[in-house]
């Protein structure tokens, strides 16, 4: 509702409750406005204005729920029980329910007479109209169904009641439905299938009067009703580093010896090799060093369960279940298929800024980059995750597997998060002598001196040693390396 405060008029701004929607709504609906929920079926729209409407409820708004042909009130109910948000006690109280169906043939006007005399009989803040399209075909025309919204969201604004309409519409032919002119707002609700999996997205079409986060943003719907997750990209925060550039170290005295004392704190370091090259454990030391200078780590994963990564980290003596214990490191275990990049961008800036982590290791970011290939976002997403990271003073390690395991090349699809990586280790196989042997070349460090020599990494004994080469044997590992031209083909792509 617009309120006029020392001679100017401001717009009040009202909550939906919705996790990350207000978000992208700048703050929220305004109220004494109309808000029009569009998309097809089974998209969300009803589920989105139910679990506004619990919310205000839950607050003591009273919510008016105009009922058109899409199902009976017994049936509406049964399927809310479903709903965590679903209170049984607001029904008939703050939240009540009004069936049109009756009322449909007799017109507009009758219509109006209807929710005009309800509204008159209580006071209420909220009012809702899920499925607009049935009720739209009982109107005559266009014109019928402009005059009927012009003057019921009119009224409702004048008694500072906002409204919030649900129909099965296709946004991108706005043209064909009236209703699309008459909202002050419209959220479009879509949902696809990208490789037999289900994704769904929202998109903020407009709002009257103020800006709004545009673009497509995904949600999803459980129990708890729906989650938006804005495109992290419009909402991490950017600035200055608040790191004091000092090194957080491995834990692998060659390897860190080579990084002159190790990463610099805030930075990515982006470790690639073909499988069972040390990724992964490498990105174990990097985490057990931390707990061991009292730093919490976070370690998201897409392809490990818990017991499987613990089991490694124990059989190389690392203590990572005792961190866990201790709440020193946290665990997150992405599920790969289904991944939400943007969810798991929440995931990690929740445990960054809630509790205080240090350290991350993102082990395997290809499904992050796989998912963000068709939406064309990748860089954006990568160096908007990078640049706070990095803000936060949180040192980062990112694993990415490459295809080919032993050969006289490597090809392979350039990571992106490569671009964005202010360091980066190459780990692969060579064969030297009729033995299939692991060596470690740091590509590139920026900001930061490194050793641009060659090491081997050896397992041995539940330890993990990566030796750098002297002089006297590097003509051996330039020979075994000779037909890998690593830092040539990537000269043009990873810049320091």
């Amino acid at each position: 509702m617009v309120a006029a405060s020392e001679g100017q008029w401001t717009i009040a701004r009202v909550k939906t409750g919705v996790p990350g929607l207000d978000t992208v709504l700048a703050g929220g609906l305004t109220r004494g406005g109309s808000l029009l929920i569009v998309g097809g079926p089974g998209t969300g729209k009803t589920v989105l204005a139910e679990q506004m409407a619990f919310h205000w409820g839950g607050q003591g708004h009273r919510v008016l729920w105009l009922v058109t042909l899409g199902e009976p009130n017994e049936k509406f109910l049964t399927h809310l029980a479903e709903m965590r948000f679903f209170d049984r006690r607001q029904v008939g109280d703050t939240i009540q329910l009004i069936n049109l169906s009756r009322f449909l043939r007799q017109g507009a006007e009758a219509m109006l007479g209807v929710i005009r005399e309800t509204l008159r009989s209580n006071h209420y803040d909220f009012a809702v109209i899920d499925g607009f399209q049935s009720l739209r075909c009982f109107l005559a025309a266009a014109p019928e169904v402009r005059l009927f919204l012009s003057e019921l969201s009119s009224e409702m604004a004048l008694m500072g009641i906002s409204l919030i309409i649900t129909s099965d519409s296709d946004p991108r032919r706005y043209w064909e439905g009236p209703e699309f002119a008459m909202a002050d707002a419209i959220i479009a609700l879509n949902r696809t299938l990208v490789d037999g999996h289900e994704q769904r997205d929202l998109q903020v079409l407009k709002v009257r009067g103020r800006s709004h986060i545009g673009g497509h943003h995904s949600f999803e719907i459980d129990s708890n009703g729906i989650t938006v997750h804005p495109r992290i990209e419009t909402v991490l925060p950017t600035g200055e580093t608040l790191g004091r550039g000092d090194r957080q170290p491995f834990g692998v005295p060659g390897l860190d010896t080579m990084l002159d004392g190790g990463p610099l704190e805030g930075s990515t370091t982006l470790l690639m090799g073909s499988l069972g090259t040390g990724k992964s454990l490498l990105a174990d030391y990097f985490l057990a060093e931390g707990v061991r200078r009292d730093q919490r780590g976070l370690l998201i994963s897409f392809f490990e369960t818990e017991a499987r990564l613990l089991e490694r980290s124990s059989a190389f003596h690392l203590p990572l279940d005792e961190a866990r214990e201790r709440g020193l490191l946290h665990l997150r275990m992405h599920d790969y298929p289904l991944c939400n990049p943007d969810a798991c961008a929440e995931d990690i800036r929740r445990c960054v800024e809630e509790l205080g982590v240090r350290r991350l290791v993102i082990d395997g970011i290809e499904p992050l980059e796989q998912s963000l290939i068709p939406q064309g976002r990748v860089t954006e997403y990568l160096a908007a995750l990078v640049g706070y990271l990095r803000l936060r003073g949180v040192t980062t390690v990112v694993t990415f597997e490459l295809r080919e395991l032993v050969g006289d090349s490597i090809s392979f699809p350039s990571p992106i998060v490569g671009q964005v990586a202010g360091n980066l280790i190459l780990l692969r196989y060579a064969e030297v002598e009729n033995r299939v042997r692991r060596f470690l070349t740091i590509v590139k460090t920026r900001y930061s001196r490194h050793s641009d020599g060659t090491a081997e990494i050896i397992f041995a004994e539940g330890v993990l040693r990566v030796v750098p080469h002297t002089e006297a044997g590097e003509a051996e590992l330039a020979g075994a390396a000779a037909g890998t031209p690593f830092a040539a083909r990537t000269a043009g792509h990873y810049q320091t």
